[in-house]
């Protein structure tokens, strides 16, 4: 018997469900259970508040598809006294078929004109997609005829994404890009200083024991019907109700944003969650066949049903390798069952009795499963205690800390990375301070100019307010008399500078790879002086000066 219920729980999380995504017109029963509070919610109120105190105006509500507008109106109208005539959620639909969305948008907006905006006692919170809002405020009527609220969404289009929207007394402009969908905590004492109170509280909601919980429900319900302690579906469920299997998740993930540039959405988030838990084959499972492909551990790092599983599967611990995990893998892979002390007892208590028994049953198979067990056990054991393999992801947050804390050592630090790094991009381990590789290198010769690199401190950009209001890059700058030479620093700019100072050679076409650090070496050699002075650096670290001499020769020391 499957777990038929429980399944259908966790299919309304799947993105082909009809209930993701959402109108913003009703707030259902089981919106009302899934809902989890954001800053955002609170900001929005605030505006509205203003809104209401100036007697009238728009509040721009922008994101990106997926990020939640629809699921926030629904909610806000709940909250709020505002009746649904001022909410207008489907910015990118037309009322007709002769119309683009633009034009309905301009007819829906016509009380926010320049010439009615300070008239019109009307209040509206429009939620609209960055793509939209660019096409928008891009329309020449629109343009002529909607000034202010062009004026206060521009910033939001500029280059520097650290310029906020302008807000008037009658424009208010919210961003859903302005959050994170993790907090980090710059005044932790921990290596990794991140956590997500948001994807925490929705797999706190899907797992609590309360008569309310819809997934709680069906999980007692399907092992009251007689579905087998051994289904995947309820053996993943129960595996999600351990704390720290959650806990790993959600570093896990947290990891993937911050290395791999990982853009989630709640949508994307919770048709995550259906994907781990529910087999994709799962009508047609066979026990013997898929009883390890089937379950969390498995579905977490090999999946690819979801985008969020594809960037996971590259922090697979079997892809890390170690001489700790070829120990591990070399006892697993020996044993007639899971070692008495690979897991801890703590873990063994909170484990599903049926899993580890199964397993264990494989063990005991005349070795038939063994690299089929060896890779589950190794998975699971990585699930129930989360920690990075990458020294780079703990270094970068370690750097963000400091950042974020003004820390001139940090900065300090950064800076030194990044000069070291400057002549092993182009091929060259000669170190001497304040020297810039020029764009000629030869197999015998390297060449050289010279220049002062006078760092300045960096600003960092994150809230004191909001821990989820920050970004994962920051901006370093070297002071020259006409106009400073700027670098962006990001996770993956860093890794490949550590790579570098870590002995890894430069081959040509990385100097493509890295467009950034090569634009900004080339900046740098447009600084030096080669007219007067070049250090010429033979293969036997021979050092020569080529230089000109007061009456135009030149001179070779």
């Amino acid at each position: 018997m499957a777990a038929s219920q429980l399944k259908e729980t966790f299919l309304h999380l799947s993105q082909h469900s009809v209930d993701s995504v959402q109108n913003g017109k009703a707030f259902t029963n089981w919106d009302e259970y899934m809902h989890v509070d954001r800053p955002i919610e609170s900001k929005l109120m605030e505006k509205m508040d203003e809104i209401d105190k100036a007697g009238g105006g728009i509040v721009l509500l922008v994101g990106s598809a997926g990020d939640g507008k629809s699921h926030l109106i629904s909610r806000i109208k709940q909250m709020s006294d505002w009746g649904d005539g001022s909410f207008y959620n489907d910015a990118t639909a037309s009322s007709s078929p002769k119309k683009t969305a633009i034009d309905t948008l301009k007819e829906a907006l016509v009380e926010y004109k320049d010439e009615n905006l300070y008239k019109t006692s009307k209040k509206l919170v429009l939620a609209i997609n960055l793509g939209k809002l660019n096409a928008l405020i891009d329309d020449k009527e629109f343009k002529t005829d909607y000034e202010e609220i062009v004026n206060s969404s521009l910033p939001i289009f500029d280059d520097d994404d650290t310029t906020p929207p302008i807000n008037t007394e009658r424009v208010k402009v919210i961003l859903f890009t302005d959050e994170q969908v993790f907090e980090f905590y710059a005044d932790s004492s921990s290596d990794i200083p991140v956590a997500s109170d948001f994807l925490s509280k929705i797999m706190d909601k899907v797992v609590t024991e309360t008569i309310d919980n819809p997934f709680y429900a069906a999980y007692t319900a399907d092992i009251a019907g007689g579905v087998s302690p051994k289904d995947p579906i309820i053996l993943n469920y129960e595996l999600l109700r351990i704390p720290d299997v959650r806990n790993t998740i959600v570093q896990t993930i947290i990891e993937a944003i911050v290395r791999y540039k990982l853009i989630i959405t709640p949508r994307e988030f919770l048709d995550f969650l259906y994907s781990i838990i529910v087999y994709p084959h799962y009508d047609e499972y066979k026990e013997k066949k898929e009883f390890f492909e089937a379950l969390l551990p498995s579905l977490l790092y090999c999946g690819s049903e979801n985008m969020i599983q594809k960037a996971i599967s590259k922090l697979d611990p079997l892809k890390q390798s170690s001489t700790e995990h070829d120990k591990q893998l070399s006892v697993l892979f020996t044993s007639y069952s899971i070692p008495p002390t690979y897991l801890t007892e703590q873990q063994t208590f909170e484990l599903p009795v049926e899993l580890l028994k199964r397993t264990n049953d494989f063990y005991a198979n005349n070795g038939r499963d063994i690299e089929r067990t060896t890779k589950f056990v190794f998975r699971l054991k990585h699930l129930l205690s989360y920690h990075t393999e990458s020294e780079v992801y703990k270094s970068y947050l370690a750097l963000l800390k400091g950042i974020f804390n003004q820390d001139v050592h940090k900065m300090q630090e950064i800076y030194d990375v990044a000069a070291k790094a400057i002549p092993r991009h182009c091929g060259s381990y000669y170190e001497k301070s304040n020297m810039v590789p020029l764009n000629i290198q030869g197999g015998r010769y390297r060449l050289f100019g010279s220049l002062q690199l006078k760092p300045e401190p960096i600003k960092s950009y994150h809230s004191e307010s909001y821990k989820n209001e920050f970004l994962m890059r920051f901006d370093m700058s070297w002071k020259f008399p006409d106009k400073p030479v700027s670098l962006r620093m990001d996770f993956q700019l860093y890794s490949y500078l550590n790579e570098l100072n870590r002995g890894k050679l430069a081959l040509s076409y990385e100097n493509e790879k890295d467009l950034t650090f090569s634009r900004f070496v080339r900046r740098l050699v447009e600084k030096c002086n080669c007219e007067q002075e070049i250090t010429v650096v033979r293969s036997d670290t021979r050092v020569l000066e080529l230089s000109e001499s007061s009456f135009g020769d030149i001179q070779l020391q």
